[in-house]
């Protein structure tokens, strides 16, 4: 009861309070392999490892997802097929997003909005390569929410962008988003990240609550970040700069263009 008591308190705190709270106890947290036991309503109690219910809590609270794999994610542009060995899902890579990565917020929207931007620009918007646009961003969650409400100001286009957050009840979206995140964007106002030298502190340290694979290979995540974020041509690397300029796109299209994208140039 102890645990269920936590979770509802835990409930009732903003993101701004849970998630760095949450990273922090990750920070200090050991035997990554351990399982507890939790609670879930409609199904009881069960087992899991606690890294996965602290990922999960996170997740939960709408912030980054990207499923099981980083390759030919928004958020992660720098990950092509050469180094598959050092793919991720969306549990190992959230603490390595939180601490340094989410620092590239700015260049991973520009190269998004670019994007929209020219689409839009069509005389004939293609349906389904706005759905694909839209959904990618949508993987940013919390995060992405200060770039939309500043762009939105002036580019309504964005407001299909912002629809797609309402079903999420963890925001609880009501009326024009704008008015919304003006009286709720407190909530998702989160510290910088704390940048890779704190990285390397915590690993030495042996407590950090994170599996031994993502440990070994966030030193190469951090190096091919750094190597894609310094090189001004690879912003070009996202799917939509490799679609053919047909009228019609399909899914076969995009996962075309995905595939092409993520090949090492």
């Amino acid at each position: 009861m102890e645990g269920v008591k936590a979770q509802d308190d835990l409930d009732k705190l903003a993101p701004s309070e849970t998630i760095p709270l949450l990273f922090d106890f990750i920070e200090n947290g050991k035997d990554v392999e351990k399982k507890v036991v939790v609670y879930m309503e409609k199904y009881g109690y069960y087992t899991n490892f606690f890294t996965e219910e602290i990922y999960k809590q996170i997740r939960d609270q709408g912030g980054l997802r990207c499923g099981y794999s980083g390759l030919g994610s928004l958020a992660f542009p720098w990950l092509t097929k050469k180094y598959r060995n050092k793919d991720f899902n969306g549990y190992e890579v959230q603490y390595f997003w939180w601490v340094y990565d989410r620092k590239h917020l700015p260049e991973i929207w520009q190269i998004w909005y670019r994007c929209w931007q020219e689409e839009n620009a069509r005389p004939e918007p293609r349906k389904y390569v706005l759905e694909r646009l839209t959904s990618d961003v949508s993987c940013l969650g919390f995060y992405v929410f200060p770039y939309l409400a500043e762009s939105i100001k002036n580019d309504k286009s964005l407001e299909a962008v912002a629809d797609i957050f309402r079903p999420y009840s963890c925001f609880s979206i009501k009326g024009d988003f704008q008015t919304w995140w003006e009286a709720n964007k407190e909530k998702y106002s989160f510290p910088e990240a704390k940048g890779w030298d704190h990285v390397l502190e915590v690993i030495k340290k042996g407590k950090l609550a994170v599996y031994k694979s993502a440990r070994e290979n966030m030193p190469a995540w951090h190096e091919l970040a750094e190597n894609y974020y310094a090189e001004n041509n690879n912003i070009n690397r996202y799917w939509y700069y490799f679609l053919s300029d047909k009228e019609e796109i399909t899914e076969e299209d995009v996962t075309e263009a995905i595939c092409k994208a993520i090949e090492d140039k």
